[in-house]
C-alpha cells in the first residue's frame, strides 16, 4: 500500500508498505493492505511504517494529526503538524524538555482538565513520545 505522511512544511514520507501502525486518540492501532476506507484522529505518538514483512520499520513521532486509508486499503495518508525521527531529535534537550514538562504539570496538578493544563500534558506526551522514539524511554 502507498503510505504518505504530509506535515505543514512537507512530505515527510512517500512509499510503499506492508503495514502501518499509529496511536489514535484512543489508542494504538495498525493498518495493513486491504483496510476497510477510514478516517480517525491521531494522538501524539510513535509511527511505525513498516516498508518490508521483515525489515525493521520507519518510526516517526507524530504530534496529532489524522490518518484515512483510502481506495480499500491500498493507500494511506497521515496529515500532521509534526513528523521526527529518531536522528532529528537531541536526546539529552529531549530529557530536560521531559523532566521540566512532569515538574510543570505536578506543580499545577490543581488545574487539571483546565485548557492551560491539557497544554502542559500536550508538553509531556510530546516529550515523552520523544524519548520513547530514540529508545531512551
Amino acid at each position: 500500500m502507498q503510505v504518505e505522511i504530509v506535515t505543514p512544511v512537507g512530505e515527510k514520507f512517500s512509499g510503499e508498505a506492508v503495514a502501518v501502525r499509529a496511536r489514535g486518540m484512543v489508542g494504538e492501532f495498525g493498518v495493513l493492505p486491504g483496510h476497510r476506507d477510514m478516517l480517525t484522529a491521531l494522538g501524539t505518538g510513535v509511527c511505525q511504517v513498516q516498508e518490508t514483512a521483515h525489515g525493521e520499520p520507519v518510526r516517526f513521532l507524530l504530534d496529532e494529526g489524522y490518518l484515512q486509508v483510502s481506495k480499500d486499503g491500498r493507500k494511506v495518508i497521515i496529515v500532521t503538524e509534526l513528523a521526527e525521527r529518531p536522528q532529528d531529535i537531541d536526546v539529552n534537550a529531549a530529557r530536560t524538555a521531559h523532566d521540566a514538562a512532569k515538574s510543570d504539570l505536578e506543580a499545577n496538578s490543581e488545574a487539571v482538565g483546565t485548557a492551560a493544563w491539557k497544554v502542559k500534558q500536550h508538553a509531556l506526551d510530546l516529550a515523552r513520545a520523544r524519548l520513547e522514539l530514540c529508545g531512551a524511554l
